[in-house]
């Protein structure tokens, strides 16, 4: 599947040179859920803290294709999501669309969301299509408004956090990574852990450079099942 609304971090581009998914997945720091959507998963618990996320994503799961495609196109430049009567999470679906590659949503249509000499989709009959198509896929899919603590066991694990030298672009701040990396190496099953260079606070091996809003960045990753020193945590790991 292609993503559902563009989200600043999102993983949909690399998911490729991330492990593949075994059984259920379920992604704690949600997001635009970029792997789940690059694997065509459908047995998906999605959790995260931003209660715009987690309603945008239930708004998803809820609506039908027909409710999807009546959502207005906001054609105009200056065009507001005020001006229609729809849901609160109806507006911030299109309000993502509006503001590519963040982690909030604009309320209105800009000459940049409207613009359309690059070949990349923005909100309109294109987009509304692409999530009517693809909505049956999120049948076996449930969202929950929680850290990710709350986190049910499932057979994989994709922990995408707000990096350490990146978390302040996000709504919802997190710094506690050293208590994400015991939850993650406590974890059952595959769990797959993405980092930026530099951090310290699990094993990360270096996973490739990518293509970014800012030219390239350097991403790090830490699996199950790789080694993790002793004393990573001052104790036995």
């Amino acid at each position: 599947m292609r993503p559902f609304f563009p989200y600043y971090g999102s993983k949909w581009n690399i998911a490729r040179h991330y492990p593949a998914p075994v059984g259920s997945v379920a992604e704690p720091f949600a997001g635009g859920a970029g792997y789940a959507c690059f694997y065509d998963c459908r047995n998906v618990s999605l959790y995260d803290a931003d209660p715009i996320i987690a309603g945008v994503w239930d708004f998803l799961i809820r609506s039908s294709s027909r409710e999807i495609l009546a959502l207005p196109e906001m054609p105009e430049v200056g065009d507001h999501v005020d001006n229609y009567d729809l849901p609160q999470e109806a507006k911030w679906l299109i309000g993502f669309w509006l503001n590519r590659g963040s982690a909030q949503p604009k309320k209105s249509r800009t000459a940049y969301s409207a613009r359309t000499d690059r070949a990349q989709l923005n909100w309109g009959a294109r987009a509304k299509e692409r999530i009517a198509t693809q909505l049956p896929a999120l049948a076996g899919w449930s969202i929950n408004n929680g850290s990710y603590e709350t986190a049910a066991p499932s057979d994989t694990t994709f922990v995408d956090p707000p990096y350490g030298n990146k978390g302040r672009y996000y709504r919802i701040g997190f710094n506690d990574f050293e208590a994400l990396g015991r939850w993650s190496l406590a974890r059952g099953g595959q769990v797959i852990v993405c980092e930026g260079p530099g951090a310290l606070w699990l094993p990360f091996r270096p996973l490739g450079n990518f293509k970014s809003s800012l030219g390239k960045a350097q991403e790090v990753v830490w699996v199950s099942g790789e080694a993790a020193p002793a004393d990573l945590f001052g104790e036995a790991a």
